[in-house]
């Protein structure tokens, strides 16, 4: 009897010591050694502080309590939680179009195509998009002829920009006001035509997209249409600093930098920066001011080629893509990551935003894809 004596006391654990054992609240899954005669160490013990099957959730891992569950709703808990993947963006970009002839319809059927296989959520029309002065009103002919049925497989929206055709005045655009039937045709028609005022945003997932209307900027100085000017430096100064988006992409008709026979933004047809109007100086002060660096793309048309120039405007991307219907010579000597040479092969860009990443593609009439690129945020 006192060598049993002894034996329990030498056992037992002292306060603060578990004699090199291990007890239920360091792992459930382990077990403790323990005498099945002896009451106070039995596993069926209702104390529980003792018991495995204690409801404690401290020591439970089947616990309700979500910061101990690996199966927690919350997905900051959960090891199985994945964030969903981005949604695409994608599109076709595409200026001049307003010719109504073969090459706008072999354009269009591959546009079709890839759009088809690759999937297009709208278009962007970068200017001049009725030759040679535009359109009359909105029962003009030319709104089937130029538009409806070139792309009448295609539907999606079409976000136009306005060019100096659209403005009348012999193809100069100094009818500015022209344009403003254009606007007019969004509300008056239930076509893909989108086109809420002469300069507007439209938002896509993570992406911005503003449509200026340059052509005003070259009459800057003309009474009424500075403040015309001046208000859509308001406006953009107020879409820049209010957007949330990721990406902010800028379209209008002229170019910063081509290499077309319009040339440079500045010095358009090789005329001297102080020439009036013409040479397109207050287009460069315009976008020198209020768009270089604040966007991250800038496409327009005007030249009838495509072109991805490689200097940017302050680390703003410059692509001209004019040759929705025609084209016209490559002059310029402007470095580029990828100009068409062939004088008779118009053509579309495609682009796909995902998440960080922007691609472009560069299709032909066609539909062979020439050249493509991307860069990541």
């Amino acid at each position: 009897m006192t060598r049993l004596l002894l034996l329990l006391l030498v056992l037992s654990p002292f306060p603060g010591c578990n004699a090199g054992f291990v007890t239920a609240n360091n792992d459930d899954d382990l077990v403790v050694p323990d005498d099945d005669d002896s009451g106070s160490d039995d596993d069926d013990a209702t104390d529980p502080a003792d018991d495995d099957d204690a409801t404690d959730p401290a020591d439970d891992d089947d616990a309700t309590d979500p910061a101990d569950d690996d199966d927690a709703t919350d997905p900051a808990d959960d090891d199985d939680a994945t964030e969903p993947p981005p949604t695409p963006v994608r599109f076709v970009a595409l200026g001049d179009t307003g010719e109504g002839n073969a090459d706008q319809a072999l354009v269009a059927t591959a546009m079709e195509t890839v759009c088809a296989a690759q999937g297009c959520d709208f278009a962007l029309l970068l200017g001049d998009n009725f030759y040679d002065v535009g359109v009359d009103d909105v029962n003009d002919p030319l709104w089937q002829t130029h538009f409806e049925t070139p792309y009448q497989n295609l539907s999606m929206p079409f976000y136009p920009t306005l060019g100096n055709h659209d403005g009348g005045a012999g193809g100069t655009g100094l009818d500015v006001f022209a344009g403003n039937v254009q606007v007019a045709y969004t509300t008056s028609t239930t076509t893909n035509w989108t086109m809420p005022d002469r300069y507007y945003s439209h938002i896509h997932e993570n992406a911005q997209f503003l449509s200026l209307d340059t052509s005003l900027m070259f009459f800057d100085g003309f009474p009424i249409i500075t403040s015309l000017v001046d208000d859509q430096e308001t406006w953009l100064a107020g879409q820049l600093a209010g957007s949330t988006s990721e990406w902010k992409i800028a379209y209008g008709p002229h170019p910063y930098l081509s290499n077309g026979p319009h040339g440079n933004a500045g010095n358009y047809e090789g005329l001297p920066s102080f020439t009036p109007y013409a040479a397109g100086t207050e287009i460069k002060d315009f976008m020198d001011t209020n768009l270089c660096g604040n966007v991250d793309l800038y496409l327009c048309g005007h030249d009838h080629s495509r072109q991805w120039q490689v200097n940017t405007c302050a680390g703003t991307e410059l692509v001209v893509s004019g040759g929705g219907a025609k084209r016209t010579d490559i002059e310029g000597s402007n470095p580029v990551y990828w100009q068409d040479t062939d004088p008779d092969m118009e053509g579309f860009v495609w682009v796909e935003i995902l998440g960080g990443t922007i691609t472009l593609e560069f299709w032909n009439k066609n539909a062979v894809m020439e050249y493509t690129g991307s860069w990541s945020k």
